[in-house]
């Protein structure tokens, strides 16, 4: 087994896992998280759905510096649709509700993350290329 492969059947484990997780969260008739302040729960949103992109990223490349457009793209389409399963699917938990704002904050997230990666990424693409060319 290469290095590649056991590195993405690791994510693979880790993003069933937690997308196991938010699923779990998502059936309990009600989750009581103590609010610091107002809005905390978009955030929890925001934050929970990021990861959840994060790992799609990581379980769909072979190497973190070899990331296709495609990849963002499949890992904004199944984190996307997973978020908004999960509300559809709270609808019929009682004491829960669906909520386009758990929605957009969901997409919101994800989208972040996924550009937080793409800068990140490319800017150590860049300095690899740099360093490469300057040991020519």
């Amino acid at each position: 087994m290469g290095d590649g492969l056991g590195r993405k059947i690791f994510f693979w484990i880790i993003l069933i896992i937690y997308s196991l997780v938010i699923f779990v969260f998502s059936s309990r008739p009600e989750v009581r998280v103590e609010q610091f302040f107002y809005g905390q729960d978009k955030v929890i949103h925001f934050l929970t759905y990021g990861i959840h992109a994060f790992l799609c990223l990581a379980a769909l490349s072979d190497k973190i510096l070899i990331l296709k457009l495609f990849h963002y793209f499949l890992a904004l389409a199944f984190s996307v649709l997973y978020g908004m399963f999960n509300e559809i699917y709270q609808y019929f938990i009682p004491e829960r509700e669906f909520s386009f704002g758990d929605i957009l904050a969901n997409s919101l997230g994800i989208i972040t993350f996924l550009i937080l990666v793409y800068i990140f990424q490319n800017k150590k693409r860049k300095k690899i290329f740099k360093e490469t060319l300057d040991t020519k």
